[in-house]
This record gives C-alpha cells, structure tokens and sequence, in this order.
C-alpha cells in the first residue's frame, strides 16, 4: 500500500511541477515579447540561474518520464502513422468524385449487452454546397438498436446563417437512471425518440460571436423492467411526479451566446473560448403506467430551466509560429517524438533539442463548466432532466455517473506534440455537486487525474485513448471520437 502510495503521489508532484514549469515559461515568452523588455546580455546572471534551476529539471527529467509514460501507447500510433495505415484506411473508406463520401463500420467489444456492431454513412455536398449529412446505425448484442440521422446547411440562403436537422430514435432495454446527488441507480427500459431544429448565426464579421437557437421534441417511452428488484417505488423520489416507466413529451426550448477566438478547429493552441446557454423545457403529463403501480396522478409542475457557463482558454507555451508541424518540421523533429526506444525516451535529453522542438510547443488547455437545473416546483422534474457527471463531464477516472440539480468542474491539460498530428496529454481535475445552488459541499468533490494521447488529420478529428485513475480505486480506459474536453 505505501509503494502505490508513493506512486500516486510521485505523479502528482509531476503534474504539479508540470504546471509550475510551463507558467513560469509561459510567463518568459510573454515578457520577451514586450518593446521594453531587457536584452538578454543586460540580466543579472543570478536571475538566469534562477530561470535554470527551475527549467533544467523540467526539460532534463520531467519531459523524459513523460514521453516515457506514453510510449506504450504512442509507439502503435507511430507505426499506423509511419505506415501509412491511416491513409490507406481512409482511401479504403472514401467515395465520390470528389471524396466527399465515408462508409465505414464502427463496433465495441466491452463485455455485456455493450457489445455493438454499426455502420456510418458520411456525404458532404449531398443536395447543396456547404451541407452535411450523416446517418449512423448501431446493433447491440441483446437486440438493442439506435439510429441517428442529421443534416446541417452552412450560408442558408446566402446568407450567414446555420442550419441543421437531427433525428434520434434509441431502443434500449438495459437502459438505467440514477438518483440525483446520489450513484443509486435503477433500470428502466427505454423506447425514446427525438427531432430537434438549430439555427445559428454569426454577430460580428470575424465570425467568433455566435447566437444559435434550438428546438427539439422528445417522445420518452419508457417501462417497467423484467427484473422486479430494480423496480423504484418510494416516497421520496415519487414515480407519479417524476415520470418513471411512463411516456411524456419534452419539449426543450434552447438559446446560447459562445465567444470563440480559437486558433484551430482540432488542436486549439491559444485563445478562449466563452459561452452560456439557456433551455427552457415544457413538460407535458405523464401517462402509460402499469396499473400494478399506478398511483394518483401528479400535480406538479414538471417544467424546468437548464443553464450552462462554460469557459476555456488555452495557453501556448513557447515562440513556434504554429502548433500543428508542418511536413518538414515533422519529419526533422519525428525522432525526438515518437522513433525513440525506451532508453531513447527516458534518457537525457540535450537542453538546445528540447530548447528547439518540443519544449517550445507545448499547451495548458483549462477548463470551467458550470451547469445548473432550476425546477419550476421542487420535486417536479423528470427522472432524465438532471444533469450527469462522468467521464464526458469530464472526470475521466470514473466510469460510473452521478447525476445532480447543480454541477461545477474543473478540468486543466498538459499537452506536447508527440508527432504531427498526435498529442500527449496529461490531465487533472475536480467536480462538485450540489442539491441546491447555495449548498456546495466538499463532501461532494471529486477528483481524477491520468494521461494519454490524442489523435487527429488536417482536415478531422480521430479520436483520443486516456487512462483516467480516481485516488486508489481503479483505472478507466476512456477511447472517444470526442473532441478536447468531452
């Protein structure tokens, strides 16, 4: 027990150095870049051995653990890469005369139910310039079965404006929801579906003040289990009020306002971006439920408010004209990143390589998210209104969910090219929940913390394969086609 311990608290110290580290380097490159700034040669020597003695071990020792942290997992995406198997497998996939055509299958091979073969139809330019269109199916191994169908048009007319269309229908009959503020969960069959309308449009001519609005109308058919023991029939979480085994109508009204000024679509590098959103949801009464169960029916009103604050900035740590390599660049730099062996990764490097490649391309990627539940009558809000904490959240070292009326996250990320277009990541981060805004509580803090990598093309986001770990507890393998913090 001391020696994982030990261990635990050897990667915290690192990320904690990391952090220090890269701020104290951050806050170099910005004062070189002031007019006033002293030359080099006008320093005082004590204060450039100040600056080593806090860099050295950064570039000499920490950034070598780090790479060598990875390698077992950045090694095979350098041979994909190096053998172009990414290439070929998207030649292998694409169609049109133009390659405006993906037809590719998807699958998961978790143990269980979670089992699932699928099929994805991609196609841009279908009926018009600048359109999009995406039809996604999936098969699971006890006979659950979803499909997803959307379309989104950019200049509508002409004009700035966004569009897009989406519809999803979920057949699922292990589908589970859990107790707010509380992992206690409870299985309930779920045959849902939902059409949702977005129309977005851009508030200034640099295009990163955006308003969009969104409607969307979600049929819930839910049941009663096979398994009477998962069956929740209790006064303090009433079925009649809120909505369990029964059918009902959503319909959730949604505003947002994001500032955006980031510098890349894929791989942020620098620049913030801000947004809240708003959602009014309409509840209609709830009906279907087995007569075995049927109690009075509810009269509360089931409508709630959903807000959401979110704020990133990313901090880029050096004087490189771009974070994302050029062909030439990569090519030079690629045996400091990814051909290395073992002893290559963990030995010493030289300060002046680290100096020129990787140290000078490095980024802090911070983010706050904020996300509240208002119920119109306390206790009136639906089972599937309350807000999830996961690994989406994200709090990646944790499988399991919680779900809650009030959430607040925090969530920082060290990043560092590995290759041209894959990236090391080491995080950290926290949730807390609440049951009511005014009642924040560090019995409810979370933490999880891990590393990884992401991977990406010029043109598209592949995926990213994290290992996130929560205190003593275990380890979860996170491996999403989600972008940046989802």
């Amino acid at each position: 027990m001391f020696v994982v311990k030990a261990k635990v608290g050897l990667i915290r110290v690192i990320c904690a150095l990391v952090l220090a580290c890269a701020c104290l380097s951050f806050a170099d490159v910005t004062d070189s870049t002031k007019t006033d700034a002293p030359k080099v040669e006008d320093k005082p020597k004590k204060e450039s051995r100040v600056a080593d003695y806090w860099i050295w071990p950064f570039e000499n020792i920490i950034q070598p653990l780090l790479n060598g942290l990875i390698y077992p997992i950045a090694k095979p995406i350098d041979y994909i890469f190096t053998n172009g198997v990414v290439e070929k497998s998207i030649d292998l996939i694409t169609f049109g005369e133009n390659k405006n055509v993906l037809i590719y299958p998807s699958f998961n091979f978790k143990p269980g139910s979670s089992t699932m073969l699928g099929a994805n139809y991609r196609h841009r330019n279908l009926f018009f310039e600048k359109d999009y269109t995406v039809l996604q199916m999936s098969y699971y191994a006890n006979g659950d079965f979803d499909f997803s169908a959307r379309y989104t048009k950019h200049n509508l007319f002409g004009t700035p404006l966004f569009s897009a269309f989406r519809y999803d229908i979920n057949l699922d009959r292990d589908h589970t929801f859990i107790l707010p503020e509380t992992k206690v969960s409870f299985t309930q069959p779920d045959s849902s579906s939902r059409m949702t309308m977005r129309l977005g449009m851009p508030l200034n001519k640099a295009g990163t003040l955006n308003l969009g609005m969104q409607a969307t109308l979600r049929f819930n058919n839910a049941s009663l289990p096979d398994v009477n023991d998962s069956i929740l029939v209790d006064d303090r979480y009433p079925i009649a009020d809120r909505g369990l085994y029964q059918k009902s109508l959503q319909i959730p009204l949604e505003m947002s306002l994001f500032y955006d000024n980031l510098d890349y679509p894929y791989a942020p590098s620098k620049g913030s971006r801000i947004g809240f959103t708003g959602i009014y949801a309409i509840v209609n009464d709830y009906t279907g439920l087995d007569e075995a169960y049927a109690t009075e029916p509810s009269t509360k009103n089931h409508d709630y408010i959903r807000t959401e604050l979110l704020f990133q900035h990313y901090f880029f740590l050096g004087s490189s004209k771009q974070y994302i390599l050029s062909v030439a660049e990569a090519r030079k730099n690629r045996k400091f990143y990814t051909d290395f062996s073992w002893d290559e990764a963990m030995r010493i490097w030289k300060p002046e390589n680290v100096f020129n490649t990787l140290f000078e391309r490095r980024v802090i990627a911070l983010q706050f998210l904020l996300v509240d539940i208002w119920e119109m009558e306390r206790g009136g809000a639906p089972f599937n209104s309350f807000v999830t904490l996961n690994a989406r959240t994200p709090l990646r070292g944790y499988a399991d969910a919680w779900t809650a009326h009030h959430l607040m996250s925090l969530s920082t990320e060290y990043r560092w090219p590995v290759d041209r277009f894959v990236d090391g990541v080491l995080f950290n981060e926290y949730a807390l929940l609440a049951p009511s805004f005014g009642k924040w509580s560090l019995d409810r803090l979370y933490n999880s913390w891990g590393f990884g990598i992401r991977v990406r093309q010029p043109n598209m986001y592949l995926f990213r394969l994290q290992l996130g770990f929560h205190g003593l507890h275990g380890v979860n393998l996170v491996m999403t086609i989600a972008p940046e913090f989802k």
